[in-house]
């Protein structure tokens, strides 16, 4: 609900008058299969208004996004959400109705939390279709880019052991919990959490985990 919202916001705020173009880019970066990593999305900008923005990121086999978290350059509400998980594509967009406007002309806008699976192989991703929004209802259009992911092989899995401390006890199944409900949880292995591998951590991976610490 909350990520509709953003979403009529962004294009009640949208009108047709454009401007000329900031960029945005995430540096290259390698992950190991099966673990997670935070990775900057980084902007210039030479305009000082800039409200709210949306993009379209497209991913190698195998690679997704998990959230976005704000920074101390966008303090507004961020979503994460994929119109077609088969293609392996993800809507990215954010809005700052707090402080009104981005600050700052260059550094980390969000950070992204991306996740590997098993048998992730690395690959190309692009950015594509980026828009800001400026306070008074212009647009910012950017360049499409690219970055290149990575892979190292698999780390060594301890499933279940959710918060990585070599015991598989009720903190693990809390930290699953909260994870689930869409808290930040720290320290936390996706790897050791996603115990039947569907790339998501759900009430089957809690109940999973439960048994694993019961010993089932």
């Amino acid at each position: 609900m909350r990520k509709n919202i953003i979403f009529l916001v962004i294009a009640f705020l949208s009108i047709a008058s454009f401007s000329k173009a900031d960029n945005v880019s995430i540096d290259d970066f390698s992950i190991k299969q099966g673990d997670t990593i935070q990775v900057p999305l980084k902007l210039t900008n030479t305009h000082y208004n800039l409200t709210a923005f949306s993009m379209t990121m497209t991913l190698p086999k195998g690679l997704k996004i998990l959230e976005g978290e704000a920074t101390s350059r966008f303090a507004g509400v961020i979503e994460v959400g994929s119109p077609d998980p088969s293609a392996n594509i993800y809507n990215v967009c954010g809005i700052d109705l707090a402080s009104g406007v981005i600050s700052g002309s260059s550094g980390d806008l969000v950070l992204l939390t991306f996740v590997a699976s098993q048998d992730f192989m690395g690959g190309d991703a692009t950015i594509t279709e980026v828009d800001f929004i400026t306070s008074d209802r212009k647009h910012v259009r950017c360049s499409d880019t690219s970055f290149r992911v990575d892979y190292e092989p698999s780390s060594n899995v301890r499933m279940g052991d959710v918060d990585n401390n070599g015991v598989i006890d009720i903190s693990d199944v809390m930290t699953a919990v909260n994870k689930m409900l869409g808290k930040k949880v720290s320290p936390f292995v996706f790897a050791n959490a996603d115990t039947d591998g569907n790339g998501e951590i759900d009430i089957v991976d809690v109940m999973n985990i439960v048994n694993i610490m019961l010993g089932k």
